[in-house]
């Protein structure tokens, strides 16, 4: 369904352009006068694909009714939901450059109360001519597509990279007050804090990449900070300077309730480090077995999740992940020696190795280059403690055996 639309638009939108560029017969663009392009943004939602808002691009030709956004949100969606979610999870999920009925977009937004605000582009008719090129040239079947990255490609760094193409050097893009002050972790974190699991989620997947401070122009990922740059942006020419933006409008005012209970799950960390020292404390060997293997158990699969995002999936940001020096698959290993009893030389040095490394991790984790997420700093204790309790039985075992 989604194919035949887009082919369908790939032969529409290339006349509509031209009949707004061009008007009926003239060669001179004329007709451009009667043209508005802008930028919109949407407030983000309360769905997870909607949480961080949206940017689009619009032109509307104000005295007819040729009025379309072209959307960089759109991606296709496949009848076998297996492929759709292995292809998703891979990083491997197309989007494309859609056309859209201006009212159809808006009404997205309307039903669900959702801010949408248009900045009005301030563009002679030559620059209009070249962003319509531009679009049309991007719209062709061999261009539309792309391979989504949340922070470097998606719908606001396409019309970010829009207007640097078309300006090139006379774009002087304004300056965002949270430039270089807070990394990519800490952006999402802002939008995330009504979601703690979300967030934790999120923590856990990406790697060491999103723990660097964002310049100006990285910024834009986010559609709110491309709408404050925006704002301030310059257009300078040996002719003239100019701002980019001419004029505001708000198209729907938002109804959601921007007060929130934000809820702290880091108490769960603390509670499994609790349990963990209370089975210690109390000294019974079967419970503290069935605890350790449940928990090794549980993180050994999580893992195997971070080793499948790091090395098996085009995603970047899951590259590099910290999560491993806690998260690891090899945990299996000691869960089948507690079961099974099988106590020697080489579990004595597997667990005096991951024991090691995880003393490490909490000595040095202020000073890593990845910020642990506050639930699992506590659970990475309760790791260290588990394993300081199997080296000493496992010595002991093993003590006995030469005795």
């Amino acid at each position: 369904m989604l194919k035949c639309f887009l082919n369908w638009i790939s032969v529409i939108l290339p006349l509509l352009l031209h009949q707004i560029s061009y008007g009926n017969n003239s060669p001179i663009p004329f007709d451009l006068e009667k043209v508005e392009i802008s930028i919109i943004t949407c407030d983000p939602g309360s769905e997870i694909y909607s949480l961080f808002g949206h940017s689009a691009l619009r032109i509307n030709h104000i005295e007819s009714d040729e009025d379309i956004v072209v959307n960089w949100g759109i991606f296709e969606y496949y009848e076998d939901q297996f492929k759709f979610g292995y292809d998703f999870a891979k990083g491997r999920l197309n989007y494309y450059m859609g056309i859209q009925n201006t009212v159809n977009f808006l009404r997205e937004y309307s039903y669900y109360k959702r801010g949408v605000r248009e900045q009005i582009l301030n563009l002679t008719t030559t620059e209009k001519k070249e962003i319509i090129e531009f679009i049309s040239v991007n719209n062709l079947p061999q261009n539309r597509n792309y391979k989504y990255e949340f922070f470097y490609d998606n719908c606001s760094t396409r019309i970010r990279d829009l207007l640097s193409s078309i300006f090139k050097s006379n774009i002087t893009w304004g300056n965002h007050p949270s430039e270089n002050k807070f990394t990519f972790r800490e952006i999402i974190h802002q939008n995330l804090a009504p979601q703690p699991w979300l967030m934790l989620g999120i923590d856990l997947v990406l790697g060491q990449r999103i723990d660097q401070l964002v310049n100006n122009e990285n910024l834009m990922f986010l559609p709110e900070h491309l709408e404050a740059i925006l704002d301030s942006t310059k257009i300078t020419t040996v002719d003239q300077s100019k701002t980019l933006i001419s004029n505001k409008k708000v198209l729907i005012f938002s109804d959601e309730d921007e007060s929130s209970d934000f809820s702290s799950i880091a108490i769960y960390g603390w509670v499994i480090l609790t349990i963990t020292l209370l089975l210690l404390f109390l000294k019974n060997e079967r419970i503290f077995n069935i605890w350790s293997s449940v928990m090794l158990t549980f993180l050994s699969l999580l893992g195997i999740l971070l080793f499948f995002m790091w090395f098996g999936t085009d995603h970047q940001a899951t590259k590099n992940n910290s999560n491993i020096l806690w998260a690891n698959p090899s945990y299996l290993y000691l869960v089948w020696v507690i079961i099974f009893k099988k106590w020697n030389k080489v579990s004595l040095v597997y667990v005096y190795l991951i024991g090691f490394c995880l003393l490490t991790t909490i000595l040095f984790w202020f000073g890593m280059v990845q910020e642990f997420n506050p639930t699992i700093k506590p659970i990475i204790i309760s790791l260290a403690l588990v394993f300081y309790y199997y080296f000493r039985k496992n010595k002991f075992v093993i003590y006995n055996e030469n005795s």
